[in-house]
């Protein structure tokens, strides 16, 4: 669909509902005749808010670890969006109105960058003589506090009824073959659940400032 026709109709139809009978008309006439001429629903229009933005999964394993998901459902939940993952492609997508998909796909790659620095480090933090599995699993439960830590900040947004349907109507025409996925848990004992903490208190010294606009969509600082 062409941006420009589509913008123009939007106008039009924003003008239909002027208090102005002649104007609201007049505004609605054209709007249905460029429909027709490039054969657009009203529907057409409405979904073409609807956008998808991609980021690089934070783990590239098939099997996501429940850390990974987390921190999808906590973008999701923070701007209100739908959130999908391919891992043949190690790609997540952020389903939802233009700017907040966008702006979502940008916190997602800041903060899986700076929680994979700080996994970098509390793995580099750990005792030597633990075998590789025990670090994983710590590293693990670290990963899930620290996005728990980060969540503690965020209040959740919640898309109106409108949204609501425009996202579910995009997904069952553009992705109605998507199943769930199973999330891998830490394969971790009691005497590694002290790592999960540490991620906690590491999470809540994340600060969020996101900014709307077009410029820089946000800026996420640790320290």
């Amino acid at each position: 669909m062409d941006k420009r026709i589509l913008d123009k109709i939007k106008k039009l139809m924003a003008l239909a509902g002027s208090s102005n009978p002649h104007e609201a008309a007049n505004a609605l006439r054209k709007a249905q005749i460029l429909m027709r001429e490039h054969q657009l629903s009203e529907s057409d229009v409405e979904l073409s808010d609807i956008a998808e933005h991609s980021a690089t999964l934070a783990n590239p394993s098939k099997a996501q670890p429940k850390w990974s998901s987390n921190l999808m459902v906590m973008i999701q939940k923070a701007f209100g969006i739908t959130c999908y993952f391919n891992p043949g492609l190690r790609r997540c997508f952020f389903v939802g109105y233009q700017d907040r998909a966008e702006i979502a796909a940008y916190c997602y790659t800041v903060l899986a960058r700076q929680l994979k620095t700080a996994r970098r480090e509390f793995q580099a933090s750990l005792n030597k003589r633990l075998k590789p599995k025990t670090k994983t699993a710590r590293a693990d439960l670290f990963c899930e506090g620290w996005v728990s830590g980060v969540y503690q900040q965020v209040r959740d947004l919640v898309p109106s009824e409108k949204e609501q349907a425009l996202v579910k109507q995009y997904m069952s025409e553009k992705h109605a073959r998507l199943t769930a996925a199973k999330v891998r848990e830490a394969n971790a004992t009691v005497r590694d659940q002290d790592a999960g903490y540490a991620g906690f208190i590491a999470g809540k010294r994340v600060k969020l400032n996101a900014g709307v606009g077009g410029q820089e969509t946000a800026k996420l600082a640790s320290f």
